[in-house]
Order: C-alpha cells, then sequence, then structure tokens
C-alpha cells in the first residue's frame, strides 16, 4: 500500500465517489460520519477510513495498516523521532506539531500529510489531496 501525496493510495484516487470506492474495494465494515455530517467509510481489513466530501467525493484518507509505504519507507509502528528523521529525508519540508497529551501529530503541509503518534510510536498516517484557491484538486479521479 503505497500512499502518493495528492493523488491517493495505490489505486484508489482522490476524488472518485463512493459507487466507485466501494467497486474497488468492497463494502466497508463500519459507516460513520465526522463532526460536519461526512461520510467515513471505515475497512479493517485494509486498517483505514475513508472520508468523503459534502459532494460524495474521496478527500482524505486515515490509515494504520503495518504495510503503508511513503515513497518506499514504511514509519508504522516506528518510534516517531525516527519516522520523522526518514520523513525529513524524503519530504524536505518543514512539519508543524502538535501535542494532544498521549498523541502527538506531525504535519506536513506542503504534502497534505499527518503522522500520528500514540506514546512515541507512529500509529496512523492521515493525507489527502492537493488544493489550489481553496479548491480541491483531484488528479485522475
Amino acid at each position: 500500500m503505497e500512499v502518493k501525496f495528492g493523488i491517493g493510495l495505490g489505486n484508489i484516487r482522490f476524488g472518485i465517489d463512493q459507487v466507485t470506492l466501494k467497486r474497488l474495494i468492497g463494502e466497508p465494515n463500519k459507516i460513520d460520519t465526522d463532526n460536519d455530517g461526512l461520510l467515513l467509510l471505515q475497512y479493517n481489513k485494509l486498517k483505514c477510513t475513508f472520508w468523503m466530501d459534502e459532494t460524495d467525493r474521496l478527500h482524505w484518507i486515515q490509515c494504520s495498516n503495518p504495510t503503508l509505504l511513503i515513497q518506499g519507507v514504511n514509519i508504522i509502528g516506528l518510534e516517531v523521532l525516527v519516522a520523522i528523521s526518514k520523513l525529513k529525508v524524503i519530504i524536505e519540508t518543514p512539519f508543524e506539531f502538535e501535542d494532544y497529551g498521549s498523541m502527538e501529530s506531525y504535519t506536513f503541509p506542503e504534502q497534505e500529510l499527518e503522522i500520528q503518534s500514540e506514546y512515541g510510536v507512529v500509529t496512523t498516517v492521515c493525507f489527502g489531496h492537493f488544493w489550489k484557491d481553496d479548491e480541491p484538486l483531484y488528479t485522475n479521479a
């Protein structure tokens, strides 16, 4: 499972609708909504949640799958400082840090990438499509 910045996850592209997503990977194990009422499709086997926007297009992926790769590097399960040092070599842009107590967030805004850690270990990678002038850029949807 390879993260493709601004594009998607493997053959799953940002901008596809719910019907297309289900055709690609099947029915979700759980359907939920976020605080804004947007749909969240949870796939337990993939350990991924796919966030749909208000027009029913995929715009954000949250993944805890240990096979997830970012430009060939697997970071889930690594100590967070080791993971961040590996990402800084790949990404070469500054990150933003937020501390939520036991959970920490490292965000690389230019890549629409967020790394979450709990108790010093990377647990989750979140990523989304790119933007231009506050409009989503969906590539090959």
